[in-house]
């Protein structure tokens, strides 16, 4: 089930987002997420969170700004069920783009996102912080209008 994300139910998403992130955002960034032009849903399943994503819209365009599956449950299809929720949000939002950046070294999800259909627009080099220095980002996109029936 998903639902959207509140003031009063985003905690346990934003200690996933602690989580999972090597650099996170403040708690106060996180929460600014939750009003317009933002919209945030978590998925929850035998009310358990599995996990959830944050996005931005601006006119047409829609930026994922943030997924993320509970570590403990990665590796079981979790993400690509909440990806194909937030594109059938994008849908319903009349979105005609969605844009997004990836770390470079994060094959799974750079896979996930190639088979829903985003392709990589360019490459952003030393974008993100890693321990060891810098690593780069790649940008990806998915164009609805292709995609439309």
């Amino acid at each position: 089930m998903f639902e959207p994300l509140t003031p009063q139910n985003a905690l346990a998403c934003y200690a996933i987002h602690a989580e999972v992130q090597y650099k996170p955002w403040s708690k106060a960034v996180f929460m600014d997420c939750l009003s317009p032009p933002y919209f945030a849903f978590q998925y929850l399943k035998s009310q358990q969170l599995q996990g959830y994503y944050v996005a931005m819209q601006v006119l047409d365009e829609v930026t994922l700004m943030d997924i993320a599956v509970s570590p403990r449950l990665q590796g079981l299809g979790i993400g690509r069920h909440i990806l194909t929720s937030f594109i059938e949000q994008c849908h319903v939002r009349q979105a005609a783009d969605i844009w997004l950046e990836v770390r470079e070294s994060n094959a799974a999800a750079k896979q996930l996102y190639t088979s829903a259909g985003f392709t990589v627009i360019e490459k952003r080099r030393a974008y993100y912080q890693t321990e060891s220095g810098n690593e780069a980002a790649i940008i990806m996109k998915l164009n609805l209008s292709d995609n439309l029936n």
